[in-house]
Formats: C-alpha cells, structure tokens, sequence
C-alpha cells in the first residue's frame, strides 16, 4: 500500500459527491490491480487528475501515482488543489519554455516505470473546451514507444446533464509495430538503437501475452528496467532513444481517447479553436 494514499483517498470521495464536481466513473475493472502504467488521458478541469485518481483508487493503493505538470502548478498559479497534488504525491515538471524537457519527462518517467508506478500524461499539454479534443504532443508518443509498459486510455468531460465530472476508463493497450526504420545521423548509431527498437517491440508483443495480475504488472516493471540498462550498455544517445515516435502514433494514441469520449466530440487542431483557461 502506499501510505500518502489512504488518508487523502475519504477526503476525495467526500469531496467528490459535493455538486460542484459529482463525479461518477467507469470502466474502473479495466485498471490493473497496480503499474507500470502510462495513464493518457484528455484534460477538460483543474482536478482532472484527481477525478482520475479516485476512479482508479484500488491501483493507487498499492502503486504510487506520478503525473506530468507544468511548472505554474507547482507555484499555485492553478489553485491551491493542484499545487497540493503537486507537493503531496509528487510530480515529473513540465517547463513548456524549454525545448528539452520532452527528454527530461521521458527519462523520469522510464525511471518510475521500472519501480512499478503510474505515470499519469495530458498529451493536450493544456485544457480543451467540452467537445474538442486538442493535439496530442510527441512527448505521450516516444514515451509509449519507449516503455514496455501498458498504456491506459481515460476519456473525461464534464456532464451536460448535471454538469459533473464524468471518467470513463478504457482498456490497456499497446502500440502497434514501428513502420519506417529510424532515422539517424550516425549508421553505428542507426544500428544500434535499431536493434533496441526492435527489443522493445518483441517484449510489447510478448507482453499482450501477460496476464494483468500483479505478478504480470511486475513482469512489466522488470521489461521496463532491462530496456533502460539495455540502452545504457549499447551506449545509445538517451536523446535519440526518447524519439522512436512516428508521426502516425499521436493519432493513434488520440482515437484511443476519443473513442471514450461522448459521440459529440471531435478531434481539433490548436489553430482552429485556442484552448480553455476556465
């Protein structure tokens, strides 16, 4: 059990019947009993992750959720909610400034991943209004390329009934195989870190295989780990290792989402509508 999560676990639920949010979930058999896990979900409220949080609560008892944020939550310029989640559970930082943070974030996230936790992403990179469902950034892609770890899709969206928040959790997945070879400066390193593309994919397919008990999940953790020293070894550049995405895969990862979402809502580009800040 991971001690920060009983106490706050009562709190939340007591919270989450108030009207202001009424959250109801579902779909919540689909989460493996623990991580490793990448939760992708759409972000439409400031609790998005909290919502989350409780609708999988039985794996947050015994595996610790990490998501990514950007750094204005950590500083309480989204509310005193988020800036708790932030400092309490732990967050991997997001400076939207920095051109290399894609590659610090994929890092810190393969390192929780080989300790079995969850690591919890908004691929929008900000809030989207009812109805729309932004571009997935790279950073959600070359993480799930990276990682032999299951992939999570959550669809959340405020009811228009009640106007509560909603989570529907859908079933773990894997990406499917690389299309094109990659596509590197140096032919040693092209080899190289072709050959460990090739590893993660075989432990992907291989893990479709595994069943999602907690013997399964810590298989997964384990896949996790042996990739990262494998890459480490072959003396692989970490920056080219965190960019094994296609340009198909943020779609892909997208219509996973979407698919949860209400048949009402669309995929939009970030020039056709600018994202909500309420």
């Amino acid at each position: 059990m991971w001690w920060r999560v009983w106490p706050v676990i009562p709190i939340g639920m007591a919270l989450a019947r108030k009207k202001k949010y009424n959250l109801r979930y579902e779909g919540e058999e689909n989460c493996p009993g623990e991580g490793p896990l990448i939760i992708v979900a759409n972000h439409q409220t400031k609790v998005d992750v909290f919502a989350v949080g409780l609708a999988i609560k039985r794996t947050m008892m015994r595996s610790r959720l990490i998501p990514w944020g950007k750094l204005e939550i950590g500083q309480g310029k989204e509310g005193a909610l988020g800036w708790l989640l932030w400092h309490y559970l732990g967050t991997i930082p997001i400076d939207r400034e920095s051109s290399e943070e894609m590659e610090k974030a994929v890092r810190m996230s393969l390192e929780h991943l080989r300790q079995g936790h969850l690591v919890f992403i908004h691929p929008e990179g900000t809030r989207f209004p009812y109805g729309e469902l932004g571009p997935f950034k790279y950073g959600v892609a070359n993480l799930a390329r990276a990682a032999p770890a299951p992939i999570l899709p959550v669809g959340i969206w405020r009811r228009r009934s009640d106007h509560g928040i909603q989570v529907r959790i859908g079933k773990p997945f894997f990406m499917p195989p690389r299309r094109a070879g990659l596509e590197l400066l140096s032919e040693a390193e092209a080899a190289a870190e072709e050959r460990l593309a090739h590893q993660v994919e075989l432990l992907k397919r291989w893990g479709d295989r595994i069943p999602r008990d907690r013997r399964g999940m810590r298989m997964f953790a384990s896949m996790v780990d042996s990739v990262v020293k494998r890459a480490s070894s072959q003396q692989i550049r970490f920056d080219h290792f965190c960019r094994l995405a296609e340009r198909e895969d943020n779609e892909f990862l997208r219509d996973r989402v979407l698919e949860l979402l209400p048949s009402d809502f669309r995929k939009v580009d970030s020039s056709e509508h600018g994202a909500s800040r309420v």
